[in-house]
């Protein structure tokens, strides 16, 4: 069980950072960029948690000017994280639990975003702005199944968890363990015969289900008929901030 609330703990904050992307994606917002403050966040977040008091809901800390605390903290869970003060994003891998982590004071996002081949790519059949979603519910799916592989493994057999990288995010962690379930044949990319298993699991698991379909040919940028690990996480959206 150790290790149930180790993984799953953080979860709630990616939860609540893809509802957050998602609504500063939204076009209202990208036209008066002031609109995203910490105060409006801590606002809603302690609205939500009133109505929600079991949610265990982020309230982000602040700092003046609308600004973020660079350390925020999970109370019920007794997680904490450095995030980029302008936007309280957290930091991928600065996670500590039951200790305040050591934080850059001033970092911030870079105005120039890396070029994320996915982020402007269509998804055939998936109507705008549910693309998201869809991938929101397929990695929720993922985390759910490798935190229930990791807590039924039999300590001695298989050796298929590797240990996780201390740097990686929790969504890192959890296409990295996908990605080793789906290549059989350890090639470093999943073939055509590979793939059968990866597209019933979306069609299953995801939703909008009009998502899935050409959701495989969605991920294969450099259109080889086979998945590297790099395509698993970039159509998964959980590419590294500057790497």
């Amino acid at each position: 069980v150790f290790i149930l609330s180790e993984i799953t703990a953080p979860t709630l904050w990616i939860k609540h950072l893809v509802i957050k992307d998602s609504k500063m994606n939204s076009s209202s917002i990208r036209n008066s960029e002031k609109v995203h403050s910490c105060d409006q966040e801590r606002q809603s977040a302690l609205e939500e948690a009133r109505q929600n008091p079991r949610e265990g809901i982020v309230i982000p800390e602040c700092a003046p000017g609308g600004l973020y605390k660079p350390v925020q903290c999970h109370q019920s869970t007794g997680y904490c994280w450095c995030v980029l003060v302008d936007t309280g994003r957290p930091l991928p891998g600065t996670s500590t639990r039951y200790e305040t982590p050591v934080c850059e004071s001033d970092a911030r996002s870079k105005s120039t975003e890396i070029d994320d081949p996915f982020k402007d790519r269509e998804l055939p059949g998936c109507p705008e702005g549910k693309k998201v979603e869809f991938i929101t519910s397929l990695l929720d799916a993922l985390t759910t199944d490798m935190v229930q592989a990791i807590n039924s493994a039999a300590p001695t057999g298989g050796g298929r968890f590797s240990e996780p990288d201390p740097s990686h995010t929790l969504e890192e962690r959890v296409v990295h363990w996908y990605f080793s379930q789906l290549d059989n044949n350890s090639s470093n990319d999943i073939n055509k015969r590979e793939l059968k298993p990866f597209k019933r699991y979306v069609k299953k698991k995801a939703k909008p289900k009009k998502c899935a379909r050409r959701f495989t040919d969605y991920c294969d940028l450099n259109k080889d008929k086979s998945i590297s690990l790099q395509e698993l996480k970039g159509c998964l959206g959980v590419s590294k901030e500057g790497g």
